[in-house]
């Protein structure tokens, strides 16, 4: 019972923390034109706790996540990346494009 407790503690901060990152622009979907995919998610690169877009299992994790309830079975079928600038730190802005297929 504690376990499972804690995987839907777990799974409401997850559904919670993408919401912030949507409201704040970092994370947003919208229908694909791209021939082969139904959907594609841009994720931008910012910094956030427990959010590492730079690492592609992560942002990958992240967009079909986020794809659940609109495509239950989303596979992500090619991604692109697009230089926005640079952060006061140096790092290269940057926002990823995943593109997902639903089955």
């Amino acid at each position: 019972m504690l376990v499972a407790a804690l995987c839907a503690l777990a799974l409401v901060g997850c559904q919670s923390q993408m919401r912030m990152l949507e409201s704040g622009g970092a994370l947003r979907v919208e229908k694909s034109s791209s021939p082969g995919s139904d959907y594609v998610v841009y994720i931008k690169n910012s910094v956030d706790f427990g959010f590492t877009p730079d690492d592609k299992a992560n942002r990958d994790k992240w967009a079909l996540d986020y794809m659940k309830t609109q495509c239950p079975a989303a596979q992500i079928v090619s991604e692109d990346e697009i230089a926005t600038g640079t952060f006061g730190t140096g790092r290269t802005s940057k926002t990823y494009l995943v593109y997902i297929k639903c089955r």
